[in-house]
């Protein structure tokens, strides 16, 4: 069944392939811009400038009027800025923080480290397709509340929250602040981003830098540090700026951010085959997603391993994940789907198909071939 060395990457979800731009525009900066943003030189003065055009940019492309742009390492660290930054903070004005069951693990493992200290955490259920109840969390609202972090996307199933009800819900909590991992979300969905208090980006799903991210914040909140140093990013964030990265993430933003209705009902019209595929195939397959979100596919193998699928996929040149990458060689099973109550066949044999505007029909068309000669043709 293999084609040579022909490469179908359906993993853009776990992270996506530079835009073509990026390489060069990030060699252009860090060798014409080279001097420190810091310095206080007419080299650094100019890049500091350039460092702070950056950051007006990418607000004003999020439509965000009071907040604050934190360039960081990545979605893990925003979103351990994002949450211990903000408790440590306003400790004395509670204690008490409310997530989803399903969130990252850079939330839910920063979560544990914040109930270790003596916070108090309220992980609240999702239901069976992995979405959160807006009531549930108002009937978890208690005095001591402080925060809320609730992503907008799940990055298992692919779920889309109901952000724009909750966000709109905790505007008249104004001591109650809401934060967004938007990691998944960001150029595929429409979100209220001005009414986000706390905002997590990660730049290489969008086409960007790995090792790059975003936390954006409302300028009337402010944060405890998680590393000392030279108090460089409003004083939240140590170290000295990477000038390149700051204006490759300004440039990628504004183009995932460009058409993204079109962009959506490209990657809809991949998936529509998928989905009627996979519902053909009944007997072998549960799909444990909504082509509402029509970027992320997750099914279960009902009678195979996707351990050993995934294998088989990718000797054919087909790239997917068991389930997420950043927990998928430490977790057995999906935690996402074990968290929507899935049994353990479902749980344990998951494999996530994630798509892109790059993709094209004749790529599905190849990986339906390969999937269904697998289908009938692998041992269990």
């Amino acid at each position: 069944m293999a084609e040579g060395k022909r490469i179908i990457y359906f993993d853009h979800a776990a992270t996506t392939k530079p835009l073509p731009e990026v390489g060069a525009l990030y060699s252009e900066v860090i060798n014409t811009y080279y001097a420190n943003p810091s310095s206080v030189h007419q080299l650094g003065i100019d890049n500091s400038r350039l460092l702070d055009g950056a950051r007006k940019e990418i607000l004003q492309t999020l439509g965000m009027k009071d907040h604050q742009v934190i360039f960081t390492s990545g979605a893990t660290e925003s979103n351990n800025l994002a949450l211990k930054g903000f408790m440590h903070r306003y400790k004395n004005r509670g204690k008490h923080i409310i997530v989803s069951s399903i969130e990252h693990p850079s939330v839910l493992n920063t979560i544990n480290s914040l109930a270790n200290e003596g916070f108090e955490v309220t992980i609240i259920p999702v239901d069976s397709n992995g979405k959160v109840s807006l009531p549930r969390i108002q009937k978890e609202l208690k005095e001591n509340t402080i925060l809320v972090s609730i992503m907008a996307v799940n990055n298992e199933i692919g779920t889309i929250e109901p952000i724009n009800d909750i966000a709109t819900f905790f505007k008249a909590f104004p001591n109650i602040k809401l934060h967004v991992d938007a990691v998944q979300a960001v150029g595929k969905i429409d979100l209220p981003y001005n009414d986000i208090d706390l905002l997590t980006i990660s730049m290489h799903k969008l086409g960007g830098l790995k090792g790059s991210g975003l936390l954006i914040k409302r300028k009337s909140i402010e944060l405890t540090p998680i590393q000392d140093g030279g108090g460089h990013e409003y004083g939240y964030r140590s170290g000295t700026n990477d000038l390149g990265a700051a204006v490759v993430s300004n440039f990628v933003l504004k183009k995932a951010l460009n058409d993204v209705t079109n962009k959506r009902i490209q990657v809809y019209d991949l998936a529509k085959p998928l989905y009627e595929y996979f519902s053909s195939q009944a007997s072998e397959v549960v799909i444990n997603s909504k082509i509402e979100n029509p970027y992320i596919i997750n099914i279960s193998l009902l009678h195979k391993k996707a351990s050993v699928f995934a294998e088989f996929l990718s000797t054919n040149g087909i790239m997917v994940s068991t389930h997420s990458a950043c927990s998928s060689r430490v977790e057995s099973g999906s935690p996402t789907l074990k968290a929507m109550g899935k049994n353990p066949v479902v749980c344990n044999n998951a494999i996530r198909i994630s798509l892109s505007t790059t993709n094209t029909l004749e790529e599905v068309k190849r990986f339906i071939e390969v999937f269904d000669y697998g289908l009938k043709r692998l041992k269990g």
